[in-house]
């Protein structure tokens, strides 16, 4: 089984998935894979059991606990899950990467310091099918229950809020906006790198196609050759294929260690977004909660002393209680979701430098060896082309056409010699001479 960069603590929960199978369900047998989930807890923790113990998860069960993570820690940077595919799921290389990609998922979780300890991952990792489904449902109906019949009275509000600009101010405010561009300008640039990366990546795939052909166009060429160069021809043809060979397992190398972790660090960055942007959701629900309970105040003050409203009075005060209670929530909730950004800021950014770090260093190491290797075929062959005896003996043909001497005869009545040879001879004059003994 293949592993992922991700390093697991011997002393804490170690995690891996395995064993993906094709399964079917339903009337219409609908295919889907299924990943065998492993987990081995050395030590007393918020799972239930310690030891080892696996569970059978799909693919939706993986986007059930990152949605369900995204709700239960806003603010917060959730790994990001294998992207789907319409086409080919079923492809033994796309399994095998979703794979990897479904392990580094949990791995990353499991060493987040807030997200480890949620309930839906502990649901994830330990319960069976039965109550894997219940967990689902009742956090389904949890969720719901939050979405109140104000929500889109709420939602109309906080969008004038947006609109209007008025925005809850804080100290953090100018610190988080530098953050967003950052967070930004570190984007655009990173996908610059990650194009210029697939580019290096398939014109390497295309050297390796080239030298196929080159290796094939020299072994031809050496065949048609029957002494000791040709011998060397067909070396060359033969050097050319395994340098092809080289060159294509190298584009593929340079495709997982380098280019692939280029593409997963700009999903951390965009996970990074999506947390800014939760902050940025949480401010503006404060900001029109505020401006609900200065509304609410003003009702109040309104029907205040006011004989015969004494009714509507009491339902102002109720009503501004309620939204003084909200306003409330969302001050915390704000306040909550803006310290877990700014930590989760710090951590990307410490992080970052040491993959970053690595990464480049595993591209450094590829090329060194890869031309190391690439050098050492090619050196092979010197010897190989020297051996060639270029001043070797003619060929028996050439021998045969060479050894009668042209005896010189001259023409009695003119200065002109001609040269006796077995072929016609030519006297310059527009005629063939016929020259007796």
């Amino acid at each position: 089984m293949s592993t992922t960069n991700e390093k697991q603590d011997d002393n804490v929960l170690s995690i891996s998935v395995s064993d993906p199978v094709q399964q079917t369900e339903g009337s219409m047998n609908k295919k889907y894979t299924s990943y065998k989930v492993n987990v081995y807890s050395p030590v007393p923790n918020f799972l239930s059991f310690t030891g080892n113990f696996s569970v059978l998860r799909r693919y939706s069960d993986f986007a059930w606990l990152h949605d369900s993570l995204l709700k239960e820690f806003p603010g917060a940077v959730v790994p990001p899950l294998p992207e789907k595919q319409a086409v080919a799921r079923f492809n033994p290389e796309f399994i095998e990467q979703r794979r990897i990609g479904l392990e580094r998922f949990l791995r990353r979780v499991a060493a987040h310091p807030e997200l480890y300890e949620a309930v839906c991952f502990k649901h994830f990792l330990q319960a069976d099918d039965i109550q894997f489904a219940m967990a689902k449902r009742e956090f389904s109906n949890a969720e719901k229950n939050k979405t109140s019949k104000d929500g889109f009275r709420q939602f109309f509000l906080e969008t004038k809020t947006t609109m209007k600009n008025e925005l809850v101010r804080s100290p953090e405010d100018e610190l988080f906006e530098s953050i967003t561009q950052y967070v930004t300008s570190l984007e655009s640039q990173m996908k610059t790198v990650a194009t210029h990366t697939s580019v290096l990546v398939r014109k390497g795939k295309e050297v390796a196609n080239g030298l196929f052909e080159f290796g094939l166009a020299f072994t031809l060429l050496g065949q048609s050759e029957a002494d000791s160069l040709g011998g060397a021809l067909t070396q060359v043809g033969h050097t050319a294929d395994t340098l092809s060979v080289l060159s294509a397992e190298q584009a593929d190398k340079e495709a997982a260690k380098f280019e692939e972790p280029l593409i997963d660090y700009i999903k951390l960055i965009q996970a990074l977004k999506h947390a800014l942007h939760k902050r940025q959701e949480k401010r503006v629900s404060y900001s029109t909660y505020l401006g609900t309970v200065a509304e609410k105040q003003n009702q109040v003050h309104k029907y205040h002393g006011v004989f015969g409203k004494e009714d509507k009075a009491a339902h102002a005060n109720i009503s501004l209680q309620n939204a003084q209670a909200a306003c409330e929530a969302a001050r915390v909730e704000y306040i909550t979701v803006s310290q877990r950004v700014l930590r989760e800021v710090d951590r990307f950014k410490r992080e970052k430098e040491q993959a970053m770090r690595q990464t480049v260093m595993d591209y450094i190491m590829l090329q060194i060896e890869y031309n190391k290797r690439m050098e050492e075929v090619w050196s092979s062959l010197v010897p190989q082309l020297e051996a060639v005896n270029l001043d070797g003996p003619p060929a028996e043909n050439e021998q045969n056409t060479a050894t009668t001497p042209a005896e010189p005869v001259r023409d009695t009545g003119s200065n002109i010699e001609f040269y006796v040879s077995d072929r016609p001879m030519n006297t310059g004059l527009g005629q063939k001479e016929e020259v007796s003994a």
